[in-house]
């Protein structure tokens, strides 16, 4: 593992690895008082600015969102790394999603008419263009991108709104004074809400599909043996 250039953010600190990251490489401060969890990233700098104001409206909906934190040359992304404040909490039980669904309508009524993430495409998008994100059709199968975009088009009719993108369980954190923290924003866009409830609550069949099948485009490429997995229970569904 390649440690990240912390010296770029001014700080001097033992470093740690984080486990749990599929796609990109984390590591943690020890002994700040403020520690810092440093990623490797792939974004763009327009793609991790276009979360600030995001972020402000989660923040007000009554989410915790560590900050991200700008490189002394003023940059969000610098030699392939993002750093933010290192946030402690515990995996939100299965009682706690019923109020972290209920902020996260919240957030999504305010922000829908947002504005697409720069380079980022929608499933609805995705129904006639091949790339955007981490999602490449062109570099697929034929068989399984109809697979997927079949899925889409049966919810397409859904209104859009700015979607977390990854909410599993080491990404929503109960914190102490029982408020909750949203973590790991690197899949973040705009697309339909299902994208954030359907992996928690029992959704309906076509909602399920649409899910399995963005979890199969998505990690085509970066994570293929997940992505065929997931495919296969799309087929299966």
């Amino acid at each position: 593992m390649t440690q990240p250039p912390i010296a770029l953010w001014d700080v001097q600190a033992p470093l740690e690895p984080l486990a749990g990251g599929h796609r990109n490489q984390a590591w943690r401060t020890r002994g700040l008082s403020q520690d810092v969890v440093f990623k490797s990233t792939t974004r763009s700098e327009a793609a991790l600015a276009w979360l600030t104001p995001v972020q402000d409206v989660v923040r007000r909906c009554g989410f915790v969102v560590p900050e991200m934190l700008r490189s002394k040359n003023g940059l969000f992304a610098d030699a392939g790394w993002t750093c933010e404040a290192f946030v402690e909490g515990e995996p939100v039980s299965p009682e706690g999603l019923v109020d972290v669904a209920t902020l996260l309508a919240d957030f999504h009524t305010q922000t829908r008419g947002w504005s697409q993430r720069p380079g980022f495409l929608s499933s609805t998008t995705l129904l006639a263009q091949d790339r955007g994100g981490d999602v490449d059709l062109a570099k697929m199968p034929p068989d399984v991108v109809a697979l997927c975009r079949t899925a889409w088009r049966a919810v397409s009719d859904t209104a859009t709104c700015v979607v977390h993108g990854d909410l599993a369980p080491g990404n929503v954190l109960q914190l102490a004074h029982g408020r909750f923290a949203l973590l790991d924003w690197d899949e973040c866009r705009v697309d339909l809400p299902l994208f954030d409830t359907a992996p928690h609550v029992p959704k309906s069949e076509a909602e399920t599909r649409a899910h399995l099948a963005w979890e199969v485009a998505c990690g085509w490429t970066r994570e293929p043996e997940y992505a065929h997995g997931m495919a296969e229970r799309l087929r299966n569904t």
